[in-house]
């Protein structure tokens, strides 16, 4: 009896250490698959699994792992989307942690600021150079949303402006933590950079326009006023050959404030396009005949001479009459007021099959355009000799209103010295022979 109780007691606790090292190993298992974020595939069966009792809890795990796989999955779908979305934004994004080392750039900042290589990795104060900008994240960390503030940014040797806006994000994974603060959480930066330089621009050019027309309209003024109020209150005294002087002086510069803001509306309309182009097929080498015959009478044929030079296979096309006529006066106009020794002034008018234009220039002997003057002469009031301009009557915006009148008609224009010397002044126009060709749009 003695040995079949204890051949029993031997197999009972064989069958116990046995179902202790097969839970073990089942425990380790879980363990295992649980850092490992994997389902368990035990290799006990399920009637295995049951009898030791953990069947509901292998179930149990492998169904936690099984869901945050798919919200793993689902929220990178959701990351991807939103990254992709970051990505087509216009507006610069940039995402950087409490080192200020970017996390995420999307593709506008690396055009602007990288040549389209990645930012991710690099410290943003080290590659935006805006002390604006420094000032901007230094407000203090309880502030979460921070006031939109216009910054300027030095990219090579401009300057580019921007409205940004910075919003902190916390988080309290303190595992993902860069940077911990007291209260264990770390926080990202959201940086939006909306471009402004453009309109920086055309502010500065409207408040530097706002001023020219200030000061040109002044000196006349100032002039017109003084000489009136000087006959005014010396009537008595002012010989008649003073009082002759002074109207003409009066009436001299009338005209040159008249002149000045016949321009000004002209300009006006022109760059906002209230007037249309009068399109018209027709001659332009009799409309240039007809406009020089005018002004060859104001010159010394002894030593003077005013020359066209017309390409024969320029047929009539379609352009504005009017406006040319402002071109050609305009130009022809600038050679008599800063070149009044030339002793020729050429126009010439030519084919440029390949392109479709109809390229004229006008040119003519005198002392030319100084070099650092050459880019700036078609903006408005621009002078190159302010004080010779103002005393031959020149309003500073005769260019500038050539220049928008061949830009309205499709056309371009430049100037440029000659290599013999004198300027020239070259303009384009499109050859359509047909009005059906639209008005390009600017």
């Amino acid at each position: 009896m003695s040995w079949i109780f204890f051949t029993i007691t031997f197999t009972a606790l064989l069958l116990l250490v046995r179902r202790q090292l097969r839970l073990r190993r089942l425990i380790r298992e879980l363990e295992t698959s649980a850092r490992a974020d994997r389902r368990l595939m035990p290799r006990e069966s399920q009637q295995v699994l049951k009898s030791l009792g953990v069947d509901g809890l292998v179930r149990t795990l492998n169904e936690a792992i099984d869901l945050r796989h798919r919200n793993e999955a689902q929220n990178a779908g959701y990351s991807k989307q939103v990254e992709a979305m970051l990505r087509a934004v216009q507006e610069v994004v940039i995402v950087f942690n409490a080192e200020r080392k970017i996390e995420f750039a999307n593709s506008a900042a690396e055009r602007l600021f990288r040549h389209g290589q990645s930012l991710q990795g690099l410290r943003l104060d080290g590659m935006l150079r805006s002390l604006s900008l420094l000032e901007l994240l230094e407000a203090p960390a309880e502030v979460e949303v921070m006031e939109p503030r216009q910054i300027q940014i030095e990219r090579g040797h401009e300057t580019l402006w921007f409205e940004a806006t910075c919003s902190r994000v916390r988080s309290h994974d303190t595992a993902q933590a860069h940077t911990p603060n007291r209260s264990g959480a770390s926080h990202s930066t959201l940086l939006v950079l909306h471009e402004i330089t453009q309109l920086k621009h055309l502010e500065e050019m409207r408040r530097d326009f706002v001023a020219n027309v200030s000061h040109e309209l002044r000196t006349p003024l100032t002039i017109i006023k003084g000489f009136a109020e000087t006959l005014v209150e010396d009537e008595a005294s002012i010989a008649p050959s003073s009082r002759i002087r002074f109207l003409e002086k009066i009436v001299s510069n009338a005209e040159r404030l008249n002149a000045l803001v016949e321009d000004l509306l002209t300009l006006s309309r022109l760059e906002s396009r209230a007037d249309q182009l009068d399109l018209v097929v027709q001659s332009l080498q009799r409309l240039i005949e007809d406009s020089l015959e005018d002004y060859r009478t104001r010159t010394d044929p002894s030593r003077q001479a005013i020359v066209l030079q017309f390409d024969e296979r320029v047929g009539e096309f379609a352009f504005d009459r009017y406006r040319i006529i402002q071109v050609l006066d305009n130009l022809t106009e600038n050679v008599f007021r800063y070149a009044p020794e030339f002793t020729r002034m050429l126009v010439r008018v030519a084919l440029d099959e390949e392109e479709g234009l109809v390229v004229t220039s006008v040119s003519d002997d005198g002392p030319g355009i100084p070099e650092k003057d050459l880019p700036h002469v078609f903006g408005r009031f621009y002078r190159a000799d302010k004080g010779r301009s103002r005393e031959r009557g020149g309003t500073g915006l005769g260019l500038s209103i050539v220049k928008h009148i061949i830009q309205l008609h499709g056309g371009s224009v430049h100037a440029e010295n000659n290599p013999a010397g004198g300027a020239r002044i070259v303009f384009t126009l499109p050859y359509h022979q047909s009005t059906e060709a639209e008005s390009p749009v600017l």
